[in-house]
């Protein structure tokens, strides 16, 4: 019968939006799910994350509770703007302190911290720049990774970059149910494309300052097969197979994206700001590959 090896980690994950509540305590800055919750028919019954179930104020209670399940570790997100009110330039260090003292917690109860850097709630200051549409903010990116390897890198060896990008990307930019609430498939390509080399930017940060540790991404796995055996059903399949595996993991394992796919993009939206090139810096960064 086969076993778990004997360094499998049984855990948990949150994200710092869905749990963390204290929307705006102690200096934290804004995220776009503050401000894009706060509108009008965007959730469910006019749901926001304003308290959520108040991670902030009651995280030992919760880390109690971990420990009582029996986790081994648990996978947390940090609010980039609980940290970087404005995204960048000056930390707010009563967030510091926040996620200081919860990986203490986490550590005197044996639970092993992972933390995610990005779980989808981008400071609002960046967003009002153009967001992931703009390269600075995978610069802004990288800065705010420093800032976390710095203050938690000596007791946190588990990191992951991005969670599934193709998720806040595809409501973000295409559906539009996620904030920015666009629908335009070449301004998804461009947002997708910063993210990538945000994910690079900050691995590199990851290795040039030697964190002792493991570094990745999370993402979502979507295998495809073909409904029948028909030619169309074949190229049908492909094409999800690389838009929803291939698009996502190519720059960041080859550092190219799927060349089918990339004269597919030029043809249906006559767009391509995508530059082999700039995807070079991308390629071998995952050390750890998570779904």
């Amino acid at each position: 019968m086969a076993a778990f090896p004997h360094n499998f980690l049984w855990g948990a994950a949150t994200a710092a939006y869905q749990v963390e509540g204290g929307h705006d305590a102690d200096g934290k800055g804004p995220s776009i799910w503050d401000i894009y919750s706060h509108l009008p028919g965007t959730t469910f019954e006019g749901t926001t994350g304003d308290i959520a179930v108040d991670h902030y104020h009651r995280f030992r209670e919760d880390v109690a509770l971990m420990a009582e399940m029996g986790l081994q570790s648990y996978r947390f997100s940090i609010s980039w703007p609980r940290l970087l009110p404005a995204g960048r330039g000056k930390v707010n260090e009563a967030g510091v302190q926040f996620y200081s003292d919860l990986i203490d917690e986490l550590l005197a109860h044996n639970i092993e911290p992972m933390i995610t850097l990005y779980h989808w709630d981008l400071p609002q200051a960046l967003q009002d720049e153009g967001g992931w549409e703009a390269r600075t903010t995978a610069e802004a990116f990288a800065e705010y990774a420093r800032l976390c390897y710095t203050r938690f890198g000596s007791r946190v060896k588990l990191w992951a970059t991005f969670n599934e990008t193709i998720v806040f990307i595809g409501h973000g930019y295409i559906n539009g149910l996620h904030p920015p609430a666009v629908r335009d498939p070449a301004r998804a390509i461009q947002a997708c494309h910063h993210v990538f080399i945000a994910h690079a930017l900050a691995v590199k940060a990851f290795r040039e300052m030697a964190v002792a540790g493991e570094i990745g991404f999370v993402n979502v796995l979507q295998p495809h097969t073909p409904l029948t055996d028909s030619e169309a059903d074949i190229k049908a399949t492909e094409l999800a197979d690389a838009i929803h595996t291939h698009w996502l993991y190519d720059p960041v394992l080859k550092g190219t994206y799927p060349a089918d796919l990339l004269a597919q993009t030029q043809a249906l939206w006559g767009y391509l700001a995508l530059l082999q090139a700039t995807t070079r810096c991308s390629v071998t960064t995952a050390a750890t590959l998570s779904v």
